[in-house]
């Protein structure tokens, strides 16, 4: 089972939106990989920036590992927005699944 909230109205995805449920699916993975990546990243990226010796070796990396991070949470965000749209072309109503998390 998914750590996600709104996961009930995954559920309900499967059985009347396959397509749906794929979009949410991806977004969700992509969304818990991006957040802790990011949540890394920044503090990381913070504390190589003060320490200038050591830090111009690995700001780089740093860089390109927070801005993949923000890339991979954004992405995630979109893809959930998506099959919540197809969702409600659907006709499953989202709003009730409010109470839960979405």
């Amino acid at each position: 089972m998914s750590p996600s909230r709104d996961y009930p109205l995954y559920e309900k995805m499967k059985k009347r939106s396959p397509r749906a449920a794929a979009w949410w699916i991806v977004g969700d993975r992509l969304y818990h990989l991006g957040l802790p990546m990011t949540m890394l990243c920044v503090p990381a990226f913070f504390l190589v920036y003060t320490q200038t010796e050591a830090g111009s070796e690995w700001i780089g990396w740093l860089v390109i590992a927070l801005v993949l991070s923000i890339g991979l949470f954004a992405l995630g965000i979109y893809c959930k927005g998506r099959s919540y749209r197809i969702a409600m072309q659907a006709g499953i109503d989202i709003n009730k699944f409010q109470g839960t998390g979405c």
